[in-house]
């Protein structure tokens, strides 16, 4: 585990799956949920190089079948540290043997978590280390502590900086693999209410430029996000227990139901060119109202 510290944060960062632990606060204000067996017992997770699950947990390159876990290869995987500083500590993960036998291509990630103020700040950059195109998705899944009221968190709420028409994608009974995309309302702020996630096992907004959200506690703490124009935008919770709600931006979509499984065209699918890098980066911002 590493520590980075601004003069307003701490906040601890695991180097399996280079993930965040805790973000505390001057006031010694938890930010990050700390896990129960009743509904979640993660934090976050790294996703890369498949967003959520595959249908029957495989894809192909070239007709050839490779099998990956949910969210990908990353979460339990422990990172090289690459530079530590008081405020940042930046990981590396790098193609080897073993990565092939489920994911056929060689690639860079190089993950920098930072510390400015009242900020986090995570950046993702894969880079292509191939002699060809490389697909691939990837993702952030930060949980938030929130305030449940009577057993629900319905009076938090999802704060955008404007109205949005999006897309939703509509995932199955199980909450795992995509049944339809269809247009959802207008709306410029959705309450966290655990029945949402009852209906929807996940909320995955699409076809909208995501900029900024805030997750708005009825305390007056809100965590302000800023993304770097995530092709989807999803929020999740367990759908009956657990004070927590997860933003995650990401570069990809789970698989559908019926899915294509040629992985260079599944939805929302990244590519990088021989010698390309891309980065994808988000921040939270702990602001307090009261």
């Amino acid at each position: 585990m590493s520590i980075i510290y601004s003069d307003e944060l701490k906040v601890k960062i695991d180097e399996v799956g280079s993930s965040l632990l805790s973000i505390q606060d001057e006031d010694g204000l938890e930010c990050i949920w700390q896990g129960d067996e009743a509904s979640w017992t993660g934090h976050d997770v790294t996703i890369f190089p498949f967003v959520a699950r595959l249908k029957d947990g495989y894809y192909t390159v070239d007709n050839e079948e490779y099998y990956i876990p949910s969210h990908g290869i990353c979460r339990r995987h422990e990172f090289e540290i690459a530079s530590k500083k008081s405020d940042s500590v930046t990981h590396v993960y790098k193609w080897d043997e073993d990565t092939l036998e489920v994911y056929p291509f060689k690639f860079e990630l190089t993950i920098e978590h930072k510390v400015e103020g009242t900020k986090y700040i995570k950046t993702m950059t894969v880079k292509n280390v191939d002699d060809k195109e490389i697909y691939y998705g990837i993702g952030g899944h930060p949980a938030m502590n929130v305030i449940s009221e009577n057993g629900d968190t319905a009076n938090n709420f999802v704060a955008f900086n404007r109205q949005i028409s999006p897309n939703n994608y509509y995932l199955d009974e199980a909450g795992h693999f995509i049944e339809k995309k269809d247009k959802f309302q207008t709306f410029d702020k959705l309450s966290c209410t655990k029945s949402n996630m009852r209906l929807l096992k996940t909320l995955i907004l699409t076809d909208e430029k995501f900029d900024t959200v805030q997750l708005q506690r009825p305390d007056g703490v809100n965590f302000k996000f800023e993304f770097s124009n995530p092709t989807a935008l999803a929020f999740w919770s367990h759908p009956t227990s657990g004070a927590y709600y997860c933003v995650e931006p990401w570069w990809g979509v789970p698989d559908f139901a019926n899915p294509t499984r040629e992985l260079k065209d599944k939805e929302l699918i990244e590519k990088l060119a021989v010698g390309e890098s891309r980065q994808y980066t988000f921040s939270i911002e702990i602001i307090h109202k009261n």
